[in-house]
């Protein structure tokens, strides 16, 4: 187990979530995604999800407001304060100084921020590929993870999805979005010195590795 406090920074498709999901599951801490997040609130149709959903579809980032909310409520809700993996959180320098001062206040810090990098296009081409199923949320892709029959759920027998943020012209737009709001908050953290850059190009076992000595180092600290 490790309990430290971690953010995973990159723009949708670099694969920080399945990272997320391995590391935490190897080293028993809790992840927060701020996107599955926001989906369940959506899917529950709860304040936070129907008042986000407009920005989402339409590629926008969700107000600070909304995901502070949203986040912070999870934080609270794990046992004692232990330690966990942000995933897609925070995205903006203001959102990255509200956590600071929300962590102090329950006398912890941030121990480490990870960047994921890789190819502008080639991310795109992962998102833009994906599918999913709308029955089971299994997802697909059309190059890497193919369904058995041509946009047919293998488990459902149903019409695959392609999800609105998944349109190339929304990931474009996403993209800039992401960019103009999180170089500050890379900046930010490489001051505070606590950021590691890792890249996502590479196959997931060898980012995971790369992830699991990064992760080591803060242990033997």
């Amino acid at each position: 187990m490790i309990n430290a406090r971690i953010v995973f920074i990159g723009p949708p498709g670099v694969g920080k979530g399945t990272q997320a999901n391995i590391l935490g599951e190897l080293y028993h801490i809790s992840k927060l995604a701020t996107g599955d997040l926001l989906r369940d609130a959506l899917k529950n149709s709860t304040t936070i999800g129907l008042n986000a959903k407009s920005y989402m579809d339409s590629g926008q980032l969700v107000p600070d407001s909304l995901v502070l909310e949203l986040i912070y409520e999870n934080i609270l809700e794990l046992p004692s304060m232990t330690g966990f993996i942000l995933d897609g959180f925070p995205r903006t320098l203001s959102q990255a100084k509200s956590l600071d001062e929300f962590l102090e206040k329950k006398g912890y810090n941030l121990d480490l921020a990870i960047e994921f990098i890789m190819d502008e296009e080639d991310r795109i081409a992962r998102l833009s590929g994906r599918r999913l199923c709308p029955q089971c949320q299994r997802t697909y892709h059309i190059l890497y993870a193919k369904p058995k029959v041509d946009s047919i759920c293998d488990v459902c027998k149903v019409p695959l999805k392609q999800r609105t943020d998944d349109h190339e012209d929304i990931i474009r737009q996403r993209s800039a979005v992401y960019w103009e709001a999180t170089n500050p908050l890379i900046d930010y953290y490489n001051k505070k010195h606590i950021l590691k850059v890792v890249n996502a190009s590479e196959s997931i076992s060898s980012v995971t590795e790369k992830v699991k000595n990064i992760f080591e180092s803060l242990v033997t600290k």
